[in-house]
């Protein structure tokens, strides 16, 4: 089995975000693998809910009952960011279309680092200054360096770039919508037709339960990062009051934790679900749902004293 190597570059395809580590399939174990079956597979690969229109399959190569390998094209929306240097950067992906993912940390679950000095010499902006809107110059040289594509390439080509309006104290940004080149292996388990690999470029191929597996482990990690932060601000709270803070509603306490006691207002988990606060006097408990996002289930993380 191929294993995850950190000159990856497909590195949208983690999430991606919500992430559960059971790969949603296409029900269909006898059947060979047709561009209705692989389209179906693409679409719900790795987490992704991607609407019918976003998936072209191109060729169906070296095809059995078992396996096959697909060439198509995604149409995939991201959000870029600007730093204070005014460095572009890919900082999410859209996985579903209420759904995004942190690329940050898609790209320290595979020890890579994201793409920005290469795209930001003069000739991809405007003037010598980084413009306030990202060029399609500059779009392409990051998306080809995140996916190990030689721009320009029609495995990279943009559709869209949506400058977003900047709110008070936050970054300029802007939504870029492309489509996208990949090569994929399907393989036909008890439960249907799924993708099984990924690559774009000239990138190795990435294994996807890997790569779900290893996202899920950044995100447990800073889920209980996050927790020992806010068990040490209602100690420091506890200090000062006497007792815990008493509610049943994660929002409520962090609205009487900050800033005083916490700087950093922390109500979601990293697979965007709402932290589960329960606090009495002596005694308080925060639950994270985990991956699969739902409470009571052996994956829950949990903190109480």
């Amino acid at each position: 089995m191929t294993s995850v190597k950190h000159t990856t570059a497909f590195r949208f395809v983690i999430g991606l975000a919500g992430l559960s580590l059971i790969l949603v399939t296409v029900q269909t174990t006898s059947a060979q693998l047709n561009s209705s079956r692989a389209r179906g597979a693409l679409r719900r690969m790795a987490g992704f809910e991607l609407t019918n229109g976003a998936v072209r399959v191109k060729t169906i190569t070296d095809a059995s009952k078992t396996t096959a390998n697909v060439a198509a094209e995604l149409r995939i929306v991201f959000r870029l960011e600007q730093d204070e240097a005014g460095h572009w950067r890919v900082a999410e992906v859209r996985i579903a279309p209420d759904r995004w993912e942190d690329m940050a940390l898609i790209s320290n679950a595979l020890a890579a680092p994201l793409p920005i000095d290469e795209c930001s010499a003069p000739g991809l902006q405007l003037g010598g200054k980084a413009p306030i809107e990202p060029t399609p110059k500059r779009v392409r040289c990051l998306l080809g360096s995140l996916l190990g594509i030689s721009v320009p390439s029609d495995a990279v080509r943009i559709q869209e770039i949506a400058p977003s309006p900047v709110p008070l104290a936050s970054k300029p940004s802007a939504t870029v919508v492309a489509w996208i080149g990949v090569e994929a292996r399907a393989v036909n388990d008890p439960k249907g037709w799924r993708i099984s690999e990924i690559r774009t470029g000239d990138r190795d191929w990435v294994n996807l339960d890997q790569l779900v597996a290893s996202v899920n482990q950044q995100k447990q990690n800073r889920a209980r990062a996050d927790m020992q932060r806010i068990a040490d601000a209602l100690e420091r709270y506890r200090a000062d009051k006497g007792a815990y803070f008493v509610s049943d509603s994660h929002a409520v306490l962090i609205d009487h934790l900050s800033p005083v006691y916490i700087r950093e207002v922390i109500r979601l988990d990293p697979w965007r679900q709402p932290y589960k606060y329960v606090g009495q006097r002596d005694t308080f408990s925060l639950v994270s749902p985990g991956p699969d996002g739902k409470d009571g289930t052996a994956d829950d993380i949990a903190r109480s004293k």
